[in-house]
C-alpha cells in the first residue's frame, strides 16, 4: 500500500515513511498511526480487568459516536481488545492535490481497500476513484493543463511513477527502478516531474522529462531529501532534507545548485507546497508540539501557524488562485482531506463526512454482523465480517431501510423501508439477492422479529389505528393480529422456546412491559408502576425478562421473573441507564449509562453485584450486543 508522507524525528531519517519505501507494505494507516505515536486500537484499548474467569474474552458489539462519525465497535466485557468494526471503511483519505483550474481535487483514499487515485469536486462532491488496479495507487499530481495525472504505483510490484489521462484512462509506466519512486510533481511548463526515489540506497529528489526520459538526481548525498514541489516560475524545488540532522525545507535550483536552507527549527519540517505568486510557501511542522499546516515567505521568513488542533496535519497543497489550502488530516482519528482559507479559517471538511453505523447484529454463528448505514447518501442495509472486513451493501435504493434482524439459521435478513412509499417489513438473503416486500398496508409496520425456529416474524402494524402486535409467516403469508388493546403495543421479543412475546404496551395508559403467548393467550402484566417501562429483553432460559423502567424517577434497568414477580432494580443510580441485553449464558446485562461524564457501556451481573464500566469514551454509546459464540 502507499505510505502517507509523515516525518519522525526519531526515525533517524526524518520522514517515517522512509522505512516502508523498501518493501511498501506499509498502509496509510500504519504510518500515520506510527507518526501520531500510537496504533489507533492500542490508543484506545483498555487495561484488562484481572480475572481467572473463562468468560473474559466474550465479546459484544456497539454504536459508539466517538469520532464525527457514528460507527460501531466490538469490545469483551471487561473493556479490552476495543476494535472499530465499521469505521474501517474510508478511513485514510489525504494527499490532495488541486486541478489547475481549482474545480477539482485529486487525492489518494483507501476506502475500498487498496490505495485508489480519486478525483472530487472542491466542494467535496462527486468522489470519483480513477485508477482501478489491483495495487496501491497514490500521491496524485495534476499535470499544468490539466489533462494528465501523474501517480506512484505498486501495480507491477514495486512503487513507479506512472502517467494517466485525468480520467484514468491510457495510463503509462515513466520509471522502472530497483528503489520505490513515489511523490511526483510537474514543473509549471509541463515538459519535466520531480520525484522521489530510493533507487541509490537513500532517498533523492529526481528529475526526469515527462516522457520518463532523461531521469538524474537533483542532489545525490547520503541525506534523506522527499516532497519536491516546484516553484511558480520553475526556476526552483523546494524539499524536505535531514542533511542537518532533522528534516527542514529547502530550496534549489532546477539543476541542483544554489542549495538554501529555508527553515531551521529543531523540530521537523516537511511538505513544502508554493502559493501560485511563488511568495509563500506553507508547509508542516511539529515545533509546537503537535503536526500543524504553517505558511512562510519563500525565504523562510515571517512564519505563521494556520491550524491547531488535536490531531495531525500535513500535505498542504495551495488553490490554484491562492485563496484556499487544502491538507490532509488526523483530526477525528481517520486520515480525511480539509479545505481552509489561506489564512486558517473556515475549515472544512471534503472526504468522510460525518455518517452513522447503527444497529448492529450478530449473525447466529457470531461470524458476522448486520447493519444500517448512510455513509451512501441514505440509510441501507449492510453486512461485516466480525473484524470488520469485507463490509458490503445489501440494498440499493432511494428509501430508508432500517433495523436489520437476522433469521435463526442465518441465511435472511428481516428489516424495514419505506422504499415503496411508507414503513413495511421486507426480508433478503444475507448476499443481498432475493429482495422480498413480506408486507403491504397503507400503514407503517415496523419492528420485525424472527421466532426462534424460523417459521414466523412478529412486528407492529398501526393499520387498525393503534399500534398493535401481527404474526406473519416468514414468506409474509397468513397475517394475524396477535393484540388488541387501546393505546400502542410496540417492539415484540420472542421468549426463547417460541411460545410468548414480550412486548411495549400502552393499555393501562403509561407504558409497560406485558407478556402474551404466541396463540394470543395469557396475556399478563409486568409489575406495572407508574413510570415508563420499555425495552425487554428475554433471559437466554427464558425464566425472565430485564428493561428500563422510570418509575423511580430516571430510567434503570430492572429484572423480573416472567410472571412479573420478583422485580429487582439491578443498576440503581442517578444517571440514566438503558438498552439492556443478556449475556449468553445469562449470568450478566450489558447495558447503556450516562453515570458518568459520557455516555458508556456498562455490565452487571444479572442479580445486580459486580458492576464494571466496559468503555470510557468522551463521545457516547448505545446498542450493545453479545456475540454468539463462533
Amino acid at each position: 500500500m502507499i505510505p502517507a508522507r509523515l516525518s519522525s524525528s526519531s526515525a533517524g531519517t526524518g520522514r517515517l515513511s522512509r522505512l516502508f519505501l523498501s518493501t511498501f507494505t506499509a498502509g496509510l494507516v500504519t504510518v500515520f498511526a506510527a507518526a501520531c505515536g500510537a496504533d489507533d486500537d492500542e490508543a484506545i484499548e483498555r487495561t484488562p480487568r484481572p480475572t481467572s474467569s473463562p468468560i473474559a474474552a466474550e465479546e459484544m458489539a456497539f454504536v459508539s459516536v466517538r469520532s464525527s462519525r457514528v460507527e460501531i465497535h466490538r469490545v469483551n466485557r471487561f473493556g479490552s481488545g476495543l476494535v472499530n468494526l465499521s469505521g474501517r471503511a474510508g478511513w485514510t483519505n489525504s494527499h490532495p492535490d488541486w486541478s489547475p483550474n481549482g474545480n477539482k481535487l485529486a487525492f489518494t483514499s483507501e476506502r475500498e481497500g487498496s490505495a485508489g487515485v480519486y478525483v472530487m469536486n472542491a466542494d467535496g462532491t462527486g468522489q470519483t476513484r480513477i485508477t482501478k488496479d489491483a495495487g496501491a495507487d497514490g500521491f496524485p499530481a495534476w499535470s499544468p493543463d490539466g489533462g494528465s495525472i501523474a501517480f506512484a504505483s505498486t501495480r507491477d510490484g514495486n512503487s513507479e511513477i506512472y502517467v494517466m489521462r485525468a480520467d484514468g484512462s491510457e495510463e503509462r509506466r515513466l520509471t522502472d527502478s530497483p528503489g520505490a519512486d513515489t511523490f511526483p510533481d510537474w514543473s509549471p511548463d509541463g515538459s519535466r516531474i520531480a520525484f522521489e526515489s530510493a533507487r541509490a540506497g537513500n532517498v533523492d529528489i529526481y528529475v526526469m522529462n515527462a516522457d520518463g526520459s532523461d531521469q538524474r538526481p537533483l542532489i545525490a548525498e547520503d541525506a534523506v531529501e522527499f516532497a519536491p514541489a516546484w516553484s511558480p516560475d520553475g526556476k526552483r524545488l523546494a524539499f524536505g532534507s535531514n542533511r542537518e540532522g532533522n528534516s527542514d525545507i529547502y530550496t534549489a535550483n532546477a539543476d541542483g545548485s544554489d542549495l538554501v536552507r529555508v527553515t531551521n527549527h529543531p523540530a521537523d519540517d516537511g511538505d513544502p507546497s508554493w502559493s501560485p505568486d511563488g511568495s509563500r510557501i506553507a508547509f508542516y511542522s511539529d515545533r509546537d508540539g503537535s503536526r500543524d499546516i504553517y505558511v512562510m515567505n519563500a525565504d523562510g521568513r515571517a512564519v505563521v501557524q494556520v491550524t491547531r488542533g488535536d490531531g495531525t496535519y500535513f500535505a498542504p497543497a495551495w488553490s490554484p488562485d491562492g485563496s484556499k489550502i487544502a491538507f490532509s488530516s488526523s483530526q477525528d482519528g481517520n486520515l480525511t482531506i480539509l479545505i481552509m482559507e489561506a489564512d486558517g479559517s473556515l475549515v472544512t471538511r471534503l472526504t468522510d463526512r460525518p455518517f452513522s453505523d447503527l444497529s448492529p447484529a450478530w449473525s447466529p454463528d457470531g461470524s458476522r454482523l448486520a447493519f444500517e448505514s448512510n455513509r451512501d447518501g441514505n440509510s441501507e442495509i449492510y453486512i461485516m465480517d466480525a473484524d470488520g472486513s469485507n463490509q458490503m451493501r445489501l440494498t440499493d435504493n432511494g428509501g430508508v431501510d432500517s433495523r436489520p434482524v437476522w433469521s435463526p439459521d442465518g441465511n435472511n435478513l428481516g428489516f424495514e423501508s419505506d422504499r415503496d412509499g411508507n414503513r413495511e417489513i421486507y426480508s433478503l438473503r444475507a448476499d443481498g439477492s432475493e429482495v422480498r416486500r413480506l408486507t403491504n398496508d397503507a400503514a407503517a409496520d415496523f419492528a420485525p422479529a424472527w421466532s426462534p425456529d424460523g417459521s414466523l416474524l412478529a412486528f407492529s402494524s398501526d393499520r387498525d389505528g393503534d399500534s398493535e402486535i401481527y404474526l406473519m409467516r416468514s414468506d409474509g403469508s397468513e397475517v394475524v393480529k396477535l393484540t388488541n388493546n387501546l393505546g400502542q403495543d410496540e417492539f415484540p421479543a420472542w421468549s426463547p422456546d417460541g411460545s410468548r412475546l414480550a412486548f411495549e404496551s400502552e393499555s393501562s395508559g403509561d407504558r409497560d412491559i406485558y407478556v402474551i403467548g404466541a396463540d394470543g393467550s395469557g396475556l399478563t402484566p409486568i409489575a406495572i408502576a407508574p413510570g415508563r417501562d420499555t425495552s425487554p429483553a428475554w433471559s437466554p432460559d427464558g425464566a425472565r425478562l430485564a428493561f428500563v423502567s422510570e418509575r423511580g424517577g430516571n430510567p434503570e434497568i430492572f429484572v423480573a421473573n416472567a410472571d412479573g414477580s420478583g422485580l429487582a432494580d439491578v443498576s440503581e443510580d442517578v444517571g440514566a441507564d438503558f438498552d439492556p441485553v443478556w449475556s449468553l449464558d445469562g449470568k450478566y446485562i450489558a447495558f447503556v449509562s450516562d453515570r458518568g461524564a459520557s455516555r458508556d457501556i456498562f455490565t452487571v451481573n444479572a442479580d445486580g453485584s459486580d458492576l464494571i464500566r466496559v468503555t470510557s469514551d468522551r463521545g457516547g454509546e448505545e446498542a450493545p450486543a453479545w456475540r454468539p459464540s463462533p
